[in-house]
């Protein structure tokens, strides 16, 4: 129980922050805030980092569909190799 209240109060917390950056972000860049540049200035770190992971997974995820494909179709050939095996017999 008070793992969800805790997790919940997080979430309604970093969602409250979103929501207030949101708002309030495009005034406090024009009036010259510091803790505007300061987040731009971690976001502009943060982003290439996570585009080089977000590129990687999505290399990952066409590896895996194709083993997954590749598993698929030798099940499928097993089955009608058994089925022609049992006809036959």
């Amino acid at each position: 129980m008070v793992t969800t209240l805790l997790v919940t109060f997080a979430v309604t917390v970093g969602l409250a922050v979103v929501v207030l950056l949101t708002v309030a972000a495009p005034s406090l860049r024009r009036r010259g805030s510091r803790t505007m540049a300061r987040l731009d200035a971690w976001a502009e770190r943060l982003l290439p980092v996570l585009r080089h992971h977000r590129a990687r997974l999505a290399v990952e995820a066409g590896q895996a569909r194709t083993r997954v494909a590749d598993r698929l179709e030798a099940q499928r050939r097993g089955a009608r190799d058994e089925h022609r095996a049992a006809r036959a017999r």
